[in-house]
């Protein structure tokens, strides 16, 4: 049986996504049997959702209007005041707003990709497969090689880490879906080094509607929305 991998960068963009974010996770939920998970992948979306949720705050709160000021020949009129008070009750609106996405970050249970991604990431039929000490040590192994994948910072091995532990834990065809350049621009090597390791077969997408055809699902317009606009984004 084909294994389904998504990467967390595709997680993490459900944050700022135009679609709902429950349907495209359903989507992801019909492929549950195929879905493997290095347990890397749920500490990066645990350890990155509130900085997102923080960064979507401080823009909301960038568009507070604060002091309209008026030429003192135009104060006077009574319209002057009731632009004054919108402006107050706008203002009030954002600050509750910006309380809702605290209230987010502090209680995943408030945050409904979080929740979400918990009941997926914790289905029985998920397999989550755990770092050990010598996993960790071919990652940091593969990150002075120079090899890929390549995590971007240079004292993190996260994607060196996820690489190693499919290898270690897959012998069947994998379907490896990210947004990650590091994986995508370096396809030929792994396709190569999957199946040297496994003798199966590595097909690398960003698309997590690809994979829905193991399970004849078609995508929600949710995820094609989402697919959709990832790709105009992108090119």
């Amino acid at each position: 049986m084909t294994a389904v991998c998504i990467d967390t960068n595709l997680f993490l963009e459900l944050y700022e996504s135009e679609e709902n974010p429950e349907e495209i996770v359903a989507d992801v939920g019909a492929l549950a049997e195929h879905l493997v998970f290095p347990d890397i992948i749920i500490d990066e979306f645990l350890r990155n959702r509130s900085r997102i949720l923080d960064r979507i705050a401080d823009d909301v709160r960038r568009r507070e209007a604060g002091e309209i000021r008026l030429p003192s020949i135009i104060r006077g009129y009574p319209n002057a005041a009731i632009l004054q008070r919108a402006v107050e009750e706008y203002d009030r609106a954002i600050g509750s707003l910006c309380g809702d996405i605290e209230g987010m970050i502090i209680d995943p249970a408030a945050d409904p990709v979080a929740l979400a991604f918990n009941a997926l990431s914790g289905d029985p039929a998920v397999q989550v497969f755990h770092r050990t000490d010598e996993l960790v040590t071919r990652a940091h192994r593969r990150k002075l090689l120079g090899n890929p994948p390549k995590s971007a910072g240079t004292d993190t091995i996260g994607d060196e880490l996820i690489w190693e532990t499919l290898l270690a834990n897959i012998e069947e065809d994998l379907i490896f879906i990210t947004r990650d350049r590091t994986y995508r621009n370096h396809t030929a090597y792994l396709i190569r080094e999957y199946r040297e390791r496994t003798g199966s077969t590595l097909t690398i997408t960003d698309r997590i509607s690809d994979a829905l055809a193991l399970v004849g699902r078609p995508p929600s317009p949710a995820l094609v929305g989402f697919e959709g606009r990832s790709a105009k984004n992108a090119g």
